[in-house]
Order: structure tokens, then C-alpha cells, then sequence
């Protein structure tokens, strides 16, 4: 298993690695589309969501598929999700790290 966060989709916890540079490099001209995530997002941002976290989980359970996915994913741990594993692929900044470094 490849380190990485513990998300919960369906009752179950997985170990989300950061993205490979390789799914960085497919991922890459999506994530633009996340930009704009409000209260409800569109098809397309759900869409690229569902890819990400497919991807991210692939490579410590290579068997998943993206219907899995799909059905366990939902608005309210989508919010969790995806912050976790863009935060561990280093695409955003937690507050911790934003600190780190400053006195």
C-alpha cells in the first residue's frame, strides 16, 4: 500500500495516495473545471470528481471502478474527499502547511 489519507465512501476506509504524475498529467486539463464548485455542481464538475478520486484510488486498489466510486460517492463526503486528496497530491495548501515556515 502506497501512504497516503483515509477517506470513508460507503462505510469503508480507504488509503487515498497522491495522484501519480502520470494521472496528473491526464487530470491536468480537467481540474480548471473544479474551479467554480458551488452548492450544487454541475455534471461535468461531478464528473471530473468522480475521476479524480477513481484515479487516486486506483493505485492502492487497483480492482475499484468507477461505478463503485459513483455509488459512493455523495455532496457530503465529496466536501472531505476531494480536499484530502488534493491535499496529499501537494494541489492545494492545508492550513498547517501555509504555516509552516513562518514565524
Amino acid at each position: 500500500m502506497i501512504e497516503g489519507v483515509d477517506i470513508n465512501l460507503g462505510g469503508i476506509v480507504y488509503t487515498v495516495p497522491p495522484l501519480s504524475f502520470k494521472q496528473l498529467r491526464i487530470l491536468q486539463p480537467k481540474l480548471d473545471i473544479l474551479q467554480q464548485i458551488g452548492n450544487m455542481p454541475s455534471d461535468d464538475q461531478l464528473a471530473v470528481v468522480s475521476e479524480i478520486v477513481h484515479m487516486a484510488l486506483s493505485r492502492n486498489y487497483p480492482d475499484i471502478t468507477l461505478d463503485q466510486v459513483n455509488e459512493n460517492l455523495d455532496l457530503g463526503n465529496m466536501k472531505k474527499v476531494l480536499p484530502a486528496i488534493l491535499g496529499v497530491s501537494g494541489l492545494v495548501t492545508t492550513v498547517g502547511e501555509e504555516q509552516a515556515g513562518t514565524l
